[in-house]
C-alpha cells in the first residue's frame, strides 16, 4: 500500500535551531534557522505533514507563525499535548497523538496497542527529530537524534526519507 501518511514529529530547540545561531542571535524571542527549514522542507517531496513536539508547541499559533516566516512549508497537521507529570516523557506526548489521530495503524514495524476494524484503519510511517532521548523504546526505529549544537542535518533528513519511504 504505497498510499499512506508520512508524519514527522518536530521539535524546535536543538533541531530548527542549533546553539551557535541562537549564540549569534541573542535576545531574540524564537530562534528558528531559515536553513533548518530549507531542509525540512525537502521532507515534502515525500508527501511528509508536521506535527509539532515541541513545548514551543504550546503556544500553537505563535510557534506555527515562526515556523512560516522562517521558510517551513510542509503542513503543520497537528501539536502533541504537554505533559508534566515527571514520569512522563516526549515520547508518551508522541504516542498519545498517534493513539487519538492515527486509529492505531501502520509503520512497518506493526502497532500493538490497538487495533481497530480494517474499514477504520489509517497507514502511516512517522519520524521523530528531537534532540533529547526521552522516548519510548518502541520508537527507537522512528527516532531521529539531532545535536542541539548543529540542529538537523542533510544527513537526518536523508535517514528520514528512507523511513518515511520504507525503505531498507
Amino acid at each position: 500500500m504505497s498510499d499512506y501518511k508520512k508524519l514527522v514529529f518536530l521539535d524546535i530547540d536543538g533541531v530548527m535551531t542549533s546553539v551557535s545561531y541562537m549564540g549569534k542571535h541573542p535576545g531574540t524571542d524564537g530562534f528558528i534557522e531559515p536553513a533548518k527549514c530549507k531542509l525540512v522542507n525537502l521532507l515534502g517531496e515525500i508527501g511528509a505533514e508536521v506535527v509539532i513536539s515541541s513545548s514551543w508547541g504550546y503556544d500553537e499559533g505563535n510557534t506555527e507563525k515562526r515556523l512560516r516566516e522562517c521558510g517551513l512549508t510542509l503542513p503543520i497537521i497537528g501539536y502533541t499535548d504537554h505533559y508534566i507529570e515527571e514520569w512522563l516523557c516526549r515520547g508518551n506526548e508522541i504516542d498519545k497523538w498517534i493513539q487519538d489521530n492515527m486509529k492505531g495503524m501502520g509503520t512497518k514495524w506493526g502497532d500493538e496497542y490497538y487495533r481497530p476494524r480494517r474499514e477504520d484503519r489509517q497507514d502511516y510511517e512517522y519520524v521523530i527529530f528531537d534532540d533529547d532521548e526521552d522516548m519510548l523504546y518502541g520508537q527507537k526505529n522512528h527516532f531521529i537524534k539531532t545535536d542541539e549544537e548543529r540542529g538537523i542535518t542533510k544527513k537526518d533528513i536523508n535517514k528520514a526519507i528512507k523511513i518515511l519511504t520504507r525503505s531498507k
